[in-house]
């Protein structure tokens, strides 16, 4: 394992205290006289994150304390700076070619070039005083492959306000987008553009990817329209740099019905005889969603009346209250022979109608 040393210069004081912790040894060091308790050593300034063959900023520093918790500024020995954890996949390799001021405190060691050539999660140094088996361990810090942010810097995003179940065509209620830090907090300097765009679309609708720039670290999206009734719809919000989020699931519904279809129209059928299968009315919403939630009632008449001799007469033709949009009409019958006749349904109470295609009404 590669180390690194940094020889602490300091000029004694005369009178202090510390003067009598050490006696001089061979080598320059000192070491504390017999039954006295050993120095400890401490990372006074951690490693932090860095980039790969990059610089470790703010410069590490290791300090020797007593045992009564003071930096010994007497002591004159070496530092030493090895890799502790390793997690990277290929061994790491620690570099740096750091040199004591002259001006540096006493006590203290100053690492202000040290690199790792190894991308990697949980890296620690461990300091040692040379010679001697005192130790100490660093906090954990990471080697990335790009910058790693800073403290309040954006890390994720998140869905403040998630999109509310809404009906078909209809602007969705606000939808939020927050930046957060590290720690959960909003990061209310991050103004960037987020990006919503639909992650599940059952309903296979068109809707465009939407951009609009933060403030103070949120983004609203006021203007989200889907046109498709579907259930288990969501969103993905995107920012450069930050990994997608994901919305919760919502749904949206039929609006209201603007429109009727026959999506079982009247077939050819003898005269006074009920017409098979029995014709269906579906009342669908502007985006052609069937109105599901359409309860209403439903008539139809007679359109062209296709009667030979005389006009025919429709029975079975009251008004009949839709199930999840669709009214079925089961009996209906016309009872004068005729070609091309045709329906007209209607809703009850409004003005929306539809004719059907044609039909015979044949002799028995």
């Amino acid at each position: 394992m590669k180390t690194l040393r940094l020889t602490l210069v300091a000029a004694l004081v005369a009178g202090c205290h510390f003067d009598k912790l050490f006696t001089s040894t061979p080598g320059g060091s000192h070491a504390p006289p017999p039954g006295s308790a050993p120095p400890r050593l401490a990372f006074t300034v951690q490693p932090t994150d860095a980039m790969k063959d990059s610089m470790i900023t703010p410069p590490v520093q290791v300090t020797v304390f007593d045992s009564a918790g003071n930096v010994v500024t007497s002591f004159t020995g070496d530092v030493t700076l090895a890799i502790g954890n390793d997690p990277g996949v290929l061994k790491a390799r620690l570099s740096g070619r750091s040199q004591a001021a002259a001006a540096a405190a006493a006590g203290v060691a100053t690492f202000s070039d040290l690199s790792i050539d190894q991308i990697g999660n949980g890296y620690t140094l461990v300091a040692t005083i040379s010679g001697g088996s005192v130790s100490k361990e660093s906090s954990p810090f990471n080697i990335t492959a790009v910058p790693s942010p800073g403290p309040g810097s954006a890390r994720t995003l998140t869905f403040t306000q998630q999109p509310q179940t809404t009906a078909a065509g209809t602007a969705i209620p606000p939808v939020q987008v927050a930046a957060l830090d590290s720690a959960g907090s909003m990061v209310t300097t991050f103004t960037g553009p987020i990006t919503v765009s639909l992650l599940a679309n059952p309903g296979g609708d068109p809707l465009a990817p939407q951009t609009v720039n933060a403030v103070n670290g949120l983004a609203t999206f006021s203007n989200l329209r889907i046109d498709k009734a579907a259930s288990g719809y969501s969103l993905v919000a995107t920012a450069s740099g930050l990994p997608n989020a994901p919305s919760a699931a919502f749904a949206i519904v039929p609006g209201t019905a603007t429109q009727l279809a026959f999506t079982v129209p009247p077939s050819n059928t003898p005269a006074r005889a009920t017409i098979q299968p029995p014709v269906q009315v579906t009342a669908y919403d502007a985006f052609g969603n069937q109105a599901t939630n359409f309860t209403g009632s439903v008539v139809v008449a007679i359109g062209h009346n296709g009667g030979v001799l005389l006009p025919g007469t429709l029975s079975g033709n009251g008004a009949v209250p839709a199930a999840n949009g669709v009214a079925t009409f089961a009996n209906l019958s016309i009872d004068v022979v005729g070609n091309g006749y045709t329906l007209i349904a209607t809703i009850v109470g409004g003005s929306v109608t539809k004719e059907s295609t044609p039909f015979n009404i044949t002799v028995l």
